[in-house]
Formats: structure tokens, sequence, C-alpha cells
């Protein structure tokens, strides 16, 4: 479910910092599109790469129409016939919500550019794909300090919450989608699968709380609350997650797992900052997280993890 295709490695373009600096070449493109676009419908947005492909970027806005299609189609069926509770339908509607903010997102901070604002970053959705992966990107030391320094402390707070690990299910084989699998087969489909799924939601919420609202705030009230702002407004949005917890953890989950998101968040606005507002960064930050505690809670129990046969959200 990745959202485009890998390609070259992405190179972190530095945003406008100050407000007389002539314009960049991705705010003269992003202008030059903008302007010479056709896009009058509102509703056109809740379609997976129309803002896109009406601005002329057609294989970006055609990957994200056909990928948006297919997501949306399976999880619906998988809805009609497992039930919309069931990981079936959870996952892919959970990836087509992420591509489609991910997709709108895109085409805002391309007006932003367009408009030449500061503190606006300048990747493409290519771009933002690729930097996970990227040997430039994740060299920095704010980038595999920040993966390492997240994953253990996401662990510590996971064993706070639901206990000492329990090893007696590890490596058995797994259960995806209600279907018991060969190992040979199951552990690298949900590898693939996680893959697509946390390339969405990494794109997706830094794009919008680190390229759009973090940025937005930092231009109104200065660079350090908006910081401290983005990272309130990611704690504050992930407490709605209790809706997907049983009613025993929620508490828990507020007081203990809420304040970590918070405290994650003001890593991820620290390294988007820090990058001079790329997200290249903070993307691939965010992916390995996600990709790498998940991974680490469907090993050590695959009969029950999130693509069983419940969905919940993780954290």
């Amino acid at each position: 479910m990745a959202l485009i295709g890998a390609g070259c490695t992405p190179v972190m373009h530095e945003a406008r910092l100050v407000r007389d600096a002539p314009p960049s070449e991705r705010e003269v493109e992003a202008r030059d599109r903008v302007m010479k676009s056709d896009c009058h419908s509102r509703g056109g947005a809740l379609l997976p790469g129309y803002l896109q492909l009406c601005r002329g970027r057609t294989a970006e806005g055609a990957l994200l129409a056909g990928l948006g299609l297919a997501e949306l189609t399976t999880g619906l069926v998988a809805g009609a016939t497992s039930g919309f509770g069931s990981a079936a339908a959870g996952v892919p509607l959970l990836a087509f919500g992420d591509l489609l903010t991910a997709g709108v997102m895109d085409a805002v901070l391309e007006s932003q550019r367009a408009a030449r604002l500061r503190f606006v970053p300048q990747e493409s959705l290519t771009e933002l794909v690729r930097a996970p992966f990227s040997p430039e990107v994740l060299s920095r030391p704010m980038v595999w300090g920040g993966i390492l320094g997240t994953l253990a402390a996401g662990l510590a707070v996971s064993r706070l919450l639901d206990g000492p690990v329990d090893t007696s299910r590890f490596g058995r084989r797994p259960v995806l989608f209600g279907h018991e699998m060969n190992s040979s087969v199951g552990y690298p489909l949900a590898g693939a699968i996680g893959v697509g799924l946390f390339e969405h939601v990494a794109i997706a919420e830094e794009s919008a709380f680190r390229g759009l609202l973090q940025s937005s705030w930092s231009r109104s009230y200065g660079e350090d609350r908006g910081w401290i702002y983005g990272s309130l407004a990611f704690g504050l949005i992930h407490s709605t997650n209790i809706v997907f917890l049983d009613p025993s953890q929620r508490l828990k989950y507020l007081a203990v797992g809420v304040p970590f998101i918070t405290v994650l968040g003001s890593y991820l606005g620290l390294a988007y900052r820090e990058s001079d507002y790329s997200l290249a960064p903070s993307v691939a930050i965010h992916f390995w997280y996600d990709f790498l505690i998940e991974a680490y809670g469907f090993l050590t129990d695959p009969k029950n993890s999130p693509l069983a046969l419940s969905w919940g959200m993780p954290f």
C-alpha cells in the first residue's frame, strides 16, 4: 500500500525562513501549477489524486487515484463480508483515510509554496515516500538517534501500559485477517502491509501536524510557540483513540499514552524545525517508530495483532 513508487534518493529542500528571500525553484514551480490549474470542484478534494491531476501532476495524481480506489473498494467489500470492525476492513479504510489526508495536505502545502509563505516544506509526495529509506536522511544523527530513542521509549511505555512481556506466543504461525498462515508467507506479508500502512500514516500526519499546523503557528506566533502548539495538537488528536480501546484501558491510555505521544510529537517537531522545515526527517522517524513498535508486537503475539481479527488504533 505504498503511496508512490520508490526512486532516487530524495533531496531535502530548504524552506523559506525569511520574508524577503528570493523565490525558490519549488516556489516558482508551485506558482505556475496553481495559477494554471482548473480545480473548481471542492468536492473533488475528497477524491485522492484529483487536486494533483487538475494541477498537471499526472503521474502522482493517477497513482493516488488508483491506490485510493483499490483501498476504498477493498475496505468496503471486506466490511460488507467480514464486518467493519474487522482488520480486513479497518486496515485498507485507515490507509484510504491517510491517503486522502496526504493528498489534500500536499495540495495545501503546494498552494502555500505558491504564495511564498515562510516555513513551508518543499518536498514532493514522491520525495516523502522515499525519505524513510534514504541513506542521506537516515544518516543524520537526529534521525537515526530519534528512531532508536523513540523506539526504546515506546517499548518502555508499552510495558507500563500492558505489563510484562509475554513471550509464550513468540514466533508462532501468524493470523492475518482471521486466517492462520504459514510463517514463511505470513510474516513477510505482514511486513509488507506494515510498510505500506505506516508510509501512509507518517506522510499524512507529518504533513498535517508539522507541515501545516506547526508552520502556520510559527508564522503567526513565532517558532517556539509554533513548535509547542503543534506538539500539543498531536497529543490531543491522538487522545481520540480511546474510542477504539477497551473501557478498562482508557484511563491508563489518557494518563500515560497521550502524554508520551505529545512528547514524541515534540521530538518530531524539533527534527522538522532543526532541518529547516524539511519534512523528510520527521517522516522517516515517524515511519520507523510506528513500523518497529508494531513489528515487535506482531512478533511477540502474531495471533492477536491488529492484523488478526478486530481492529484497534495503535498509538
